[in-house]
């Protein structure tokens, strides 16, 4: 049996990235991916079985991040809620803005392939999904801490105007230092609304009990 020659994975690899990174999953093709990593189509396909098993496998340890991320983020509001609800959920909201803001800058490259060049593949809604998790994690949360009057719809309609804007930082933003500055910005825009949010529904509480 033939051996696998192991010298041409990174070549593959590379190109695969630049292809990717150039005219996205739909844009790019097997063909182009050989010619330019200078092997046959049947090489790669001796790898992965489909180009949609090359594009996911060059996100794997960025995805595998992503939810380490995330659950940490998790436990960043829990332990915040230990103490005064409010001040906690304002030092998780910085922590998880600043997490987020990191993995972003730390895998750049892999970023701007899941959220702006993955249309087509299996990963085309991947945010999207990681969105919906984190509605479904605030959910259980606000029920958790005691707080069971939040407008679920509403709150969901918030967490996605936020992660939109991380979407937005990876197509407009070029460099840490200018994302750093328009996070920060967007986030004390976000607190001020969550925080107008629970005064609403801590007057809407006490008018029903008034009524009562």
């Amino acid at each position: 049996m033939a051996q696998r020659d192991h010298s041409l994975d990174e070549r593959i690899i590379t190109a695969a990235r630049e292809a990717f990174l150039e005219k996205g999953y739909q844009g790019a093709s097997l063909r182009k991916i050989a010619e330019r990593a200078g092997v046959t189509v049947g090489a790669i396909q001796t790898r992965y079985q489909s180009k949609d098993a090359l594009f996911t496998s060059l996100l794997e340890p960025f995805l595998q991040e992503i939810q380490e991320t995330v659950q940490s983020i998790k436990v960043d509001y829990y332990t915040g809620a230990e103490g005064a609800l409010l001040d906690g959920l304002q030092t998780a909201m910085k922590q998880e803005s600043q997490a987020i803001l990191h993995l972003i800058f730390d895998h750049y490259e892999d970023a701007v392939l899941l959220l702006q060049r993955s249309g087509g593949s299996s990963l085309e809604d991947y945010f999207d999904r990681v969105v919906q998790q984190k509605i479904a994690d605030s959910k259980q949360f606000f029920h958790e801490v005691g707080d069971t009057g939040v407008d679920e719809t509403l709150l969901g309609l918030r967490i996605s105007a936020q992660f939109d804007g991380y979407r937005r930082i990876i197509r407009e933003c070029a460099d840490r230092q200018s994302a750093e500055r328009y996070m920060n910005a967007v986030m004390a825009y976000h607190h001020a609304g969550w925080m107008a949010l629970f005064a609403l529904e801590k007057q809407t509480q006490e008018a029903t009990e008034d009524e009562v």
